[in-house]
């Protein structure tokens, strides 16, 4: 047997609960409120929320008008289809009622058939809502989940080309969220950033073997070539609807950028530089410390912190922005954390 549809009767009179009562418990589970208070509790329990209240405006302590204004506020009530039913009947009450987020405005006394058709059409807009939101956000988890797909592949088709390793990507995706959290950013930044970040040196598929795996410096032609790779990143990555694509372009393009307008490709100086790569850019550099390259040893955590944060010959901390270097000390027990973890065999 199908399961009715749930109606909530916020009423303070018992004979107007009666009527409304006995108009629609034929064709729907009917609760009762006598108050604002224990309306607002039946409203937020799972266990007996409505699918539509039908809500008095003149009740003791908490009027109808409050009652609605509460849970349009509330994250799990503000969906709830409110209709008035009172008898107030001026047209600034049932403009005030309408501003305050109800769907409809009953005056009493009532007529028994247009209340059952209000109900029965906004019932059924209600389920075309919620299909239809189902609907969305299905679709949304399967564009979602191609995206990402997308993003394994292209960060898999770079490690083909790169020294870097899987440690270092996925490490980077852990690095870069722990960073925007540190600096405030809501989880859809912290959420976008950590799926967009490892693809940062993408542009490195088109350097050829013989500068990206050279053993030893790199010449001023060679160098020139290498640093091509932030650019044809970002052309690679263009034109995309995924969120994380387009976040990734400025990642790509600018993350060897720095904040003393010393970097490139473009000498972007302070805040001219995304603030996603910006953050990249700390990340890249810590990651790069930690680990062995044709050029260098890898450096252990307390000697990568010191170089970020007080310099050696090549870096100074002004390289980098100085809120995200400031975010970067408080965190630096968790990037030690992040480099044992998914660090390379």
């Amino acid at each position: 047997m199908e399961e009715k549809q749930r109606i909530l009767v916020v009423d303070d009179t018992p004979a107007n609960i009666q009527i409304l009562t006995n108009l629609l418990m034929d064709e729907y589970d009917i609760s009762i409120a006598t108050n604002g208070v224990d309306a607002l509790a039946l409203a937020n329990s799972s266990k007996s929320r409505p699918d539509l209240i039908l809500l008095d405006i003149m009740m003791p302590d908490m009027d109808g008008y409050e009652v609605c204004k509460r849970l349009k506020k509330e994250e799990t009530t503000k969906k709830i289809p409110v209709l008035f039913v009172t008898t107030k009947g001026e047209t600034e009450d049932e403009t005030k009622g309408l501003e305050l987020g109800a769907l409809d405005y009953i005056t009493k006394p009532i007529s028994p058939p247009v209340v059952k058709e209000r109900v029965r059409n906004h019932m059924k807009l209600y389920l075309h809502q919620e299909q239809l939101e189902k609907l969305v956000d299905q679709r949304t988890k399967q564009l979602r989940k191609g995206y990402i797909d997308t993003i394994h592949r292209l960060t898999l088709a770079s490690e083909y080309k790169d020294e870097d390793t899987g440690g270092h990507i996925k490490r980077i995706s852990y690095y870069t969220k722990e960073l925007s959290q540190q600096l405030g950013m809501d989880n859809k930044f912290c959420d976008a950033i950590f799926y967009a970040s490892p693809m940062h040196d993408i542009g490195k598929v088109a350097i050829p073997d013989s500068i990206l795996l050279k053993q030893g410096p790199l010449n001023d032609e060679e160098w020139k070539t290498m640093r091509t790779h932030t650019e044809i990143g970002a052309k690679i990555l263009e034109g995309s609807e995924s969120p994380f694509l387009q976040m990734a372009v400025d990642i790509a393009r600018c993350h060897h950028e720095r904040w003393d307008g010393k970097g490139y490709p473009q000498g972007l100086k302070g805040e001219e530089i995304p603030l996603t790569a910006r953050i990249m850019n700390i990340t890249d550099q810590y990651d790069a410390l930690r680990s062995k390259r044709p050029y260098k040893p890898a450096f252990d955590h307390e000697k990568a912190v010191s170089i970020i944060t007080e310099g050696d010959d090549r870096t100074t901390p002004d390289h980098f922005d100085p809120e995200v270097l400031g975010a970067f000390k408080k965190r630096t027990d968790i990037f030690h954390d992040i480099f044992e973890e998914h660090k390379d065999e």
